[in-house]
């Protein structure tokens, strides 16, 4: 069976998150949106293993940023509803799309 038919949610890779506010970059620029793609496998592996080291926001953070070419204190200026957003593009791929019925 197909992911439509099964209807189960898709996230396109990569993916432009736009933001619900925006963020000023390190050079000054006015960043609107972000592009996203799904993680490789050594990437995950590499999260996880920050993630026991730094704990998981800083694993996200430092992915994220490898991801997004935003440096992270760029990233830190995120507002709580732009996280939830770009962690739900991220749970499609880590944690398997979910059946919406």
């Amino acid at each position: 069976m197909s992911n439509e038919e099964n209807n189960l949610e898709e996230f396109q890779t990569p993916y432009d998150y736009t933001l619900i506010v925006p963020l000023v970059g390190s050079n000054g620029e006015t960043i609107t949106t972000i592009n996203l793609q799904e993680p490789i496998i050594s990437e995950i592996e590499m999260m996880a293993e920050n993630s026991k080291k730094f704990g998981s926001m800083k694993a996200f953070k430092t992915m994220l940023a490898n991801h997004t070419k935003l440096d992270v204190g760029t990233i830190n200026k995120m507002g709580a509803r732009d996280l939830n957003g770009i962690q739900k593009y991220y749970d499609y791929f880590l944690e398997g799309p979910t059946n919406t019925k």
